[in-house]
């Protein structure tokens, strides 16, 4: 599944269950080493919700690591639950 950099973010926070290629069990976003990358929104202020930065899908990191401490592929994703938007 790809996954841009905003989506990222907003898994590291929302955790979503996910199932991987290879396993049949739902397994836990933990987080996604997003060091490095531009923040969810730039440019924001008091009276703008900013703007998404560009390169959503330039050069990202390749595994997310889960709540039993393994890290997984983040393109061997193929279902998810949660929050999607």
């Amino acid at each position: 599944m790809k996954i841009p950099l905003m989506k990222r973010h907003a898994f590291n926070y929302t955790k979503p269950m996910v199932k991987v290629n290879g396993n049949d069990s739902w397994i836990q976003w933990e987080e996604c080493d997003l060091t490095g990358f531009p923040p969810e929104r730039e440019n924001v202020s008091f009276h703008s919700h900013g703007t998404i930065p560009k390169g959503q899908w330039d050069n990202l990191p390749e595994y997310f690591t889960a709540t039993d401490g393994k890290q997984y592929k983040v393109e061997d994703i193929h279902s998810l639950t949660g929050d999607m938007e």
